[in-house]
């Protein structure tokens, strides 16, 4: 069990490049890549491209259902746990179903970055027969269809690769593990939510869709480099046990502390998730930054602050233990909101209006590597935890309940927030944010895991 005071092995095993150097660190880092491929091709690449073909506002807002199984993989998570692939039985349980996962949703890709999607309606000037219109819905239609499936095959994935990297890691490297991971997911958003863009606009969507589909080979060459987890090849529950086990056993282990759990999973994120989907809104109309100057500091600086934060996270939970750096990473998470009520106070951001002039970019820069940096840290820390008590005869089931409670807890901050933000402005949402933060600090004494969680 990952403990609170670590032990005197897991100290001497801290150092840094010890950590992070490992053979099983580097075949993380490419199954987190292997996982963001296919999300951010269905979710912000589709959405571009659509837009480009000339898909109504309508459509492509409908494309947002077609991430319903990321939401909703916990509901077939249990088979996962609870069977094996016959024909890949060599490679293991959890293996196997990673092959198979990650080359479905590969072929799937593929398909859709050659079909492709054809205009909903005629160019201004151009009049369709009724067969036109019903040929280029009918090819709409297959094209949602193999979106669909892309993210279906990519949820079966997220279900294994989660339940694969709990399995694989000791207690100590749970922090640098999910850093790790969480790393290649967001190299993979960067560099081809960037990449299909800018290859697109050069040659054509297909071309650049269809290469960075093929991306998905680097994650089944890391699953056939991998070694299968020793607790998933030696334990294997039924299907019938998969169903009912997770949850009887998260409340046999924590009790009546259970509810406590599900509320510190819900709103430890909180102030993130309030404050996520207003600073877009806030450095655009509040501040008047150009969406260049935003893309620029927040996806490139951005990013490199989230990379560095995560890292520095995984390395603290080996040192401190996860409880600890739940405390440290909770307060952290309120403060470094700090940095953009500072630029809404002293730039006078409001939500009645857009200024004339922006701040100069080198102001929001500070604010962005605080954000950023605490950002990466929170997440290694609470990936590491979420892991922690997850029993690993059922990881993937439990792991899968664990993470779409924390969605319900994100969808809902972020439907609640604009709202929020126009009734208090700027300023008074952000105060409002950095105090969402105190209801988990005020639960992580309940949800240090039993003895018995693991």
């Amino acid at each position: 069990m990952a403990t609170d005071r670590p032990s005197t092995a897991a100290t001497s095993r801290s150092s840094f490049a010890a950590l992070y150097g490992s053979r099983t660190m580097l075949v993380l880092l490419v199954l987190g890549f292997a996982g963001g491929v296919p999300n951010v091709l269905v979710t912000t690449v589709t959405q571009a491209w659509t837009s480009s073909a000339g898909w109504s506002v309508t459509a492509i807002g409908a494309l947002t259902f077609c991430t319903l199984p990321y939401a909703l993989k916990f509901l077939w998570a249990p088979i996962v746990d609870g069977t094996s692939l016959p024909l890949f039985g060599r490679l293991g349980r959890r293996r196997g179903w990673l092959v198979v996962s990650q080359s479905l949703a590969l072929l799937a890709l593929v398909a859709l970055s050659l079909w492709g999607p054809v205009p909903t309606d005629p160019a201004p000037g151009i009049e369709w027969t009724p067969d036109e219109f019903a040929a280029a819905s009918l090819h709409n239609r297959i094209f949602f269809a193999l979106l669909c499936a892309a993210a279906f095959f990519s949820a079966t994935q997220d279900i294994v690769a989660d339940a694969f990297r709990t399995e694989s890691l000791e207690p100590t490297e749970l922090g640098a593990g999910a850093s790790t991971f969480v790393s290649g997911y967001r190299i993979a958003f960067v560099v081809l939510g960037a990449g299909v863009l800018l290859v697109a606009e050069a040659i054509t969507w297909r071309f650049a869709t269809l290469g960075a589909a093929l991306a998905m080979g680097l994650g089944v060459a890391a699953t056939l480099s991998a070694r299968e987890p020793a607790l998933a090849s030696g334990t294997r529950p039924t299907l019938t046990e998969s169903l009912v086990q997770p949850v009887a056993r998260f409340y046999s282990a924590w009790g009546g502390r259970v509810l406590f759990l599900a509320a510190f999973v819900l709103l430890f994120k909180l102030p993130d998730q309030l404050a996520t989907n207003i600073t877009t809104p806030l450095l655009m109309k509040g501040l008047a930054y150009s969406a260049e100057s935003i893309g620029w500091v927040r996806q490139a600086f951005g990013f490199a602050m989230t990379i560095v934060g995560a890292a520095a996270g995984g390395w603290m939970v080996a040192r401190l233990g996860i409880i600890r750096c739940l405390w440290i990473f909770g307060l952290a998470h309120s403060l470094s909101i700090a940095g953009f009520l500072a630029l809404a106070i002293a730039y006078g951001a409001t939500v009645h209006a857009t200024p004339a002039v922006a701040p100069p970019v080198w102001a929001l820069m500070p604010a962005i590597a605080l954000e950023n940096i605490v950002i990466g840290m929170v997440t290694s820390g609470f990936v590491a935890f979420l892991m922690s008590i997850c029993d690993r005869r059922y990881t993937a089931t439990q792991y899968a309940l664990l993470t779409a409670l924390m969605a319900a807890g994100n969808a809902v901050a972020g439907g609640v927030s604009g709202a929020v933000a126009e009734a208090l402005d700027y300023p008074g949402f952000l105060v409002v944010a950095m105090l969402a933060g105190i209801p988990g600090l005020v639960l992580i004494p309940f949800v240090k895991p039993p003895a018995t969680a693991l």
